[in-house]
């Protein structure tokens, strides 16, 4: 089995950016890399998303359209892959705890039952975590969106509840790295991939592409 390495962040973190550096560089190491995103990723999982994140639904709905959207994810992109490819994947559960739990109140036993019978109890082997202040997130993902979500819309301490729980992850597990998203993309680029190399995630050692 390959390593499976999640990116997270609140909106306008960069993390979308760094999934693809970081693709670029296992690249010029010719390392076998799926780079795939969440919901999304499949046929009908990409078209679960596109009504995901424009329509206001309930909470509930949300998570329950997450998890058919993850179930054929998981199902048909990633396992069958993991067995000979790094998987990257841009967002994954932990996603799912800060919007749908943290920030809107859906009972945490309801998303755990849901991870363990239509996920497969998945988690990753890592994950890199950018972190970033969610006003200034916030106005750069309006900056650059050309469609913007529904998420981007949300008032500030939503925003501030999702960090809070990325940060609360990032200090009880050790495979969840935070970074500071509000430096340059070449520095954060290239802290991601120092951290690679120092804890040895793969067995090459990986180079900078920016």
């Amino acid at each position: 089995m390959k390593k499976f390495i999640t990116f997270e962040g609140g909106e306008g973190s960069g993390k979308s950016t760094q999934c693809k550096l970081l693709v670029k560089s296992f690249k010029m190491i010719k390392e076998k890399i799926l780079l795939s995103r969440e919901p999304g990723g499949t046929y009908l999982a990409e078209k679960i998303r596109n009504f995901l994140v424009k329509k206001e639904i309930l909470p509930e709905t949300e998570l329950l359209l997450i998890y058919a959207a993850r179930h054929e994810h998981i199902s048909n992109l990633i396992l069958p892959n993991l067995k000979k490819k790094t998987i990257i994947c841009d967002r994954f559960y932990h996603s799912t705890y800060c919007y749908q739990v943290l920030a809107q109140g859906v009972s945490e036993k309801k998303l755990n039952y849901l991870h363990k019978n239509f996920a497969k109890d998945l988690l990753p082997n890592l994950t890199i975590f950018i972190d970033i202040d969610p006003e200034l997130g916030v106005l750069r993902s309006l900056k650059r969106s050309k469609n913007n979500n529904k998420f981007e819309s949300k008032n500030i301490f939503f925003h501030k509840k999702i960090r809070e729980g990325f940060i609360n992850f990032s200090q009880k597990k050790t495979n969840f790295f935070k970074i500071n998203g509000e430096n340059s993309k070449s520095k954060v680029h290239r802290e991601i991939i120092d951290y690679f190399n120092k804890k040895k995630i793969i067995k090459k050692k990986i180079p900078y592409s920016l």
